[in-house]
């Protein structure tokens, strides 16, 4: 790293920082400003902000890593997944969280079920949220920082972490989610910019692509043609792990690190629920396609010069790569995006786990009185413990980070993952339902994954069993309890207007109530298969030109265009755009 290099870097964390100090007069006013920008969020921010949440400092490393390992279907562990719970999301569960209104996914649990029960509920999920998952989860977003950034700048992992963290906790505590949204805005773009210039370096370091098509083929032997494979099955993707991959993505949307985490904070943020559907489906755009395809190529460049098994931790690749081929200048605008990228997603979850901690907590059993100044100290205040706590995390128990990422993106909320289907269809689940979901199932999906070893089997084996088993306590826990409120159920409906088995409740609503559901229910189970076919489309399209695949890419387009005219063209006709 030279001058020049820390110099970009300076640059982009000043702008950050700036942006943080500028946006702390709105941010300041109340805890709807601070946590979700008074509802005043338009479609592309939306979109921007979630797809730089998700492109923390681990997706170089995390993608490029996959495909050295496992050639151009290696993501497909989370690509599958995504392309069916992204547009699911944008359809469905985007304009559910939008119409409810609530600040905090946790405040929902006291509109759906009712009682003290649920009260106490509330608080009870607020604090593993914030306190539990929100932690864990940015130690582990950490822990790829170290990754990506010590073989280039030699630093400690602690070193890496306080001081971007430093940096993170200063914007985000002053401007809420104002600098969140507008940081991930800045941020996203010097990442993205940074690695789509490295590729043309680093391929023409190696020779061009034509050499990193024969260096595969050299030292991937037979398994070359596996390697540039664009269709599953493969030997890692086998039938029974797609299936689970599917049925999890079915799930997803709705799930805590799905539809229903930082994800329905930006849907509950939005103008209007138009503008979190169009937000959600550009997300889907960002994050399937164009954030993937620079390390794409590079993944290819580092199967093309390390054969496999000579790296101890391949999530180094990317790092590895930088080190070797980068030239002064552009190295750190690459370091400064990575930066860029922790501190965005950093910055989501601090304010996202502050929501429930403020919220879910204090303001709901501590001090319900309190004015609005008050409220956004505290908020400030937790931020920043969080973020402390995180750093243990990071440090003492994130290791091996592949592990780490199923566990994290798949495993963690198996158990859980009925629920998010239950609670918008079904109107029998109970909160003691959702309760031994969370309390049976997280732990358990731990014990499972790491002391008793799933980690080490197909992943299908772990995340079938403890989805199955979720189904059955969660529903044999409902049944043999009594049903909620019928007039809390017909106030969440009426807000929600979800589909699925709501008999008993919607005896009051008129017929013609009930046939327009009905009728919005058809079209968005069209619209959702459009939009799965679009976003699996457009992978295939990008996937199959790097395996030289051109008539696998034909096919493939005439999909993605199709179901993407069609998708648009149903929601024009519907006046989703003209609402925005």
């Amino acid at each position: 790293m030279t001058q020049i290099d820390w110099g970009f870097v300076a640059l982009s964390v000043g702008i950050v920082v700036l942006i943080g100090i500028y946006f702390q007069k709105y941010a300041g006013k109340n805890i709807e400003e601070y946590f979700i920008k008074g509802r005043k969020l338009s479609w592309w921010l939306v979109g921007v902000s979630a797809v730089a949440t998700y492109t923390d400092a681990g997706l170089a490393p995390a993608v490029t890593m996959w495909v050295y390992q496992d050639g151009l279907l290696g993501n497909g562990v989370w690509w599958i997944p995504y392309v069916v719970w992204m547009p699911l999301a944008a359809v469905l569960w985007s304009k559910y969280w939008r119409r409810l209104k609530t600040i905090t996914t946790a405040e929902m649990l006291e509109v759906r079920y009712s009682g003290k029960a649920a009260g106490i509920y509330r608080g009870i999920y607020a604090f593993f949220m914030s306190f539990g998952f929100v932690v864990m989860l940015m130690g582990y977003v950490s822990g790829w920082l170290t990754s990506a950034l010590n073989p280039i700048l030699g630093w400690t992992p602690v070193e890496l972490i306080l001081i971007s963290g430093i940096v993170t906790v200063f914007y985000t505590t002053l401007a809420g989610q104002y600098g969140v949204v507008y940081g991930d805005l800045f941020q996203f773009i010097v990442f993205l910019v940074g690695n789509l210039i490295f590729v043309p370096v680093a391929v023409a370091a190696v020779g061009g692509m034509d050499a990193v098509y024969a260096g595969i083929e050299t030292l991937r032997g037979h398994h070359a043609a596996e390697f540039l494979n664009v269709l599953p099955p493969t030997s890692t993707l086998t039938g029974l792990t797609i299936l689970a991959f599917v049925v999890q993505g079915l799930f997803f949307a709705a799930s805590p690190i799905g539809g229903e985490g930082f994800t329905a904070q930006r849907f509950m943020a939005a103008k209007n629920e138009f503008h979190a559907q169009v937000g959600q489906l550009f997300n889907a755009v960002l994050t399937l396609i164009v954030r993937v395809l620079p390390f794409i190529f590079l993944g290819m460049v580092g199967a093309a010069i390390y054969p496999p098994g000579s790296i101890d931790e391949p999530g180094e690749i990317w790092a590895r790569l930088v080190h070797q081929f980068s030239p002064s200048g552009l190295t750190g605008v690459l370091v400064a995006g990575i930066f860029a990228a922790y501190m965005s997603t950093i910055s989501t979850e601090m304010n996202w786990g502050a929501s429930y901690v403020v919220n879910d907590l204090y303001k709901r059993f501590l001090n319900k009185d309190g004015s609005d100044r008050h409220y956004v100290l505290i908020a400030r205040l937790s931020s920043i413990l969080l973020f402390a706590l995180s750093l243990l995390v990071a440090y003492y128990l994130v290791k091996g980070m592949q592990t780490w990422f199923l566990f994290i993106n798949s495993v963690i909320f198996a158990f859980v993952l009925p629920l998010s289907w239950l609670r918008f269809f079904w109107w029998r689940l109970n909160i003691y339902g959702e309760a031994a979901a969370l309390v049976v199932g997280l732990p358990l999906g731990y014990i499972v994954w790491f002391p008793l070893g799933f980690s080490e089997l197909p992943f299908w084996q772990g995340f079938l069993f403890l989805f199955g088993l979720g189904w059955l306590v969660i529903v044999a826990t409902t049944l043999v309890t009594r049903p909620e409120r019928i007039e809390t159920l017909r106030e969440f409906y009426a807000r929600c207007k979800p589909p699925g088995l709501w008999g008993p409740v919607t005896d009051d609503f008129s017929r013609e109530e009930r046939l327009a559901i009905s009728k919005e229910t058809g079209r968005d189970i069209v619209d959702c298969g459009l939009g799965i076919l679009f976003c699996s489309g457009a992978i295939l399209c990008s996937i199959s030109l790097f395996g030289k695949q051109y008539e696998t890419f034909a096919i493939a387009l005439l999909f993605f265009v199709l179901s993407g005219s069609l998708f648009a063209y149903r929601w024009k006709k519907r006046g989703v755009f003209q609402g925005l």
